[in-house]
């Protein structure tokens, strides 16, 4: 295994030497945020640093390393223990928290949500990046978009909600992108490369089931409040996976497969009333109006079309971040498969020399 690699700069001066500890959290509806633990033997660095500094945090291992957050210090904590030697802890946020400052007014007319975004992200100093709004509706004079004593931050939240689409500033080499990308993208996109496999680096996965959070066939059929316009949802059916033991697990259990193939065969019939009531969960008409101004054409998460969920912990790997999906392996046929990442957390401990990194999931 190759030897981690860690870098912080704070105003631009490098402090890596210095460092103790570096926490990146990143989440798929929010700015990223770390926290990055210093030494301060001398009781210098709570004196020098101080909130509104740019700071950079980059990890990962010597072969494979990356930048996970550019933004500015927004906290300063210092820890004083009667044993032990000082510390100094900073916390940082990514740029996307600039776009929160400042509320503005303003309107826009005969353009398009996805050119929208674009000039929000030229106005705040970053650069268009991947802009793929699942519906690029256009604004009209009739009907402007209105940013009313509303923050960008505000406004691009608004837009993602409705439309469906997640926001985010991605970390380049030389500059930073402001990205709008619809979820029925995102959870389309092929999985990293990094796969996650059970009793290799991945460490611990903890999975469950929630029938009523599946997302089933469905016909909507509402009436629009707002012009009483008829308003129809269509969704596809959802393709169950295979829950049965192949052969070959079933083998390695020896003077247990007898009992594993007697339960199997007990409980299929409830096994198959579950996934076809999970398929064809019925919501017909009757159900909430929703105005047809709403373009997300979505009900709940549509990343939890299984109902699954999981949270776990894994080799540290900078190819885990939010908004992507992974491939889970070896965990059986009920929770291996393709994942998609809502919350990593990665935890480089210097001195203890481990790299970890944990997230949540949905699929």
């Amino acid at each position: 295994m190759s030897d981690l690699f860690v870098s912080v700069t704070v105003a631009g001066e490098e402090l890596t030497d210095l460092v103790e500890r570096v926490e990146v959290e990143e989440r798929d509806d929010r700015a990223d945020l770390a926290v990055v633990t210093f030494g301060d033997s001398g009781l210098v660095l709570a004196d020098l640093l101080c909130e509104g500094l740019g700071v950079e945090v980059a990890l990962g291992r010597t072969d494979s390393h990356a930048v996970m957050l550019r933004g500015t210090v927004t906290a300063i904590r210092s820890h004083l223990p009667s044993r032990g030697r000082p510390e100094v802890e900073i916390e940082a946020v990514d740029r996307l928290i600039g776009l929160g400052l400042v509320p503005k007014t303003r309107r826009w007319w005969n353009t398009t949500i996805g050119q929208v975004v674009r000039e929000i992200a030229i106005g705040n100093g970053l650069l268009p990046g991947s802009i793929q709004p699942g519906l690029d509706a256009t604004v009209t004079a009739a009907r402007p978009l209105q940013q009313v004593e509303e923050t960008d931050l505000a406004l691009l939240h608004r837009l993602a909600r409705t439309y469906d689409a997640k926001v985010w500033v991605e970390h380049q080499p030389a500059a930073d992108t402001l990205d709008f990308v619809a979820t029925s993208r995102l959870l389309q996109s092929e999985p990293v490369e990094e796969r996650l496999v059970f009793n290799a680096n991945l460490l611990h996965l903890t999975a469950a089931f929630d029938a009523h959070a599946t997302d089933p066939a469905r016909r909507l059929v509402a009436a629009d409040p707002d012009s009483g316009a008829r308003v129809e949802v269509i969704g596809s059916p959802v393709t169950a996976p295979d829950w049965t033991p192949d052969p070959e697990r079933l083998a390695r259990l020896g003077d247990g497969a007898a009992r594993a193939g007697r339960l199997l065969a007990r409980t299929a019939a409830t096994r198959a009333r579950l996934t076809e009531s999970w398929r064809r969960q019925p919501r017909e008409a009757g159900a909430a109006s929703r105005p047809a101004s709403d373009r997300a054409g979505v009900l709940g998460d549509p990343a939890r079309r299984l109902g699954q969920t999981g949270r776990g912990r894994a080799a540290g790997s900078i190819w885990l971040r939010p908004r992507r999906r992974v491939r889970v392996e070896g965990c059986g046929g009920r929770w291996s498969g393709t994942w998609y990442l809502g919350r990593v957390r990665h935890e480089l401990d210097v001195r203890g020399r481990s790299y970890i990194t944990s997230f949540e999931a949905r699929r």
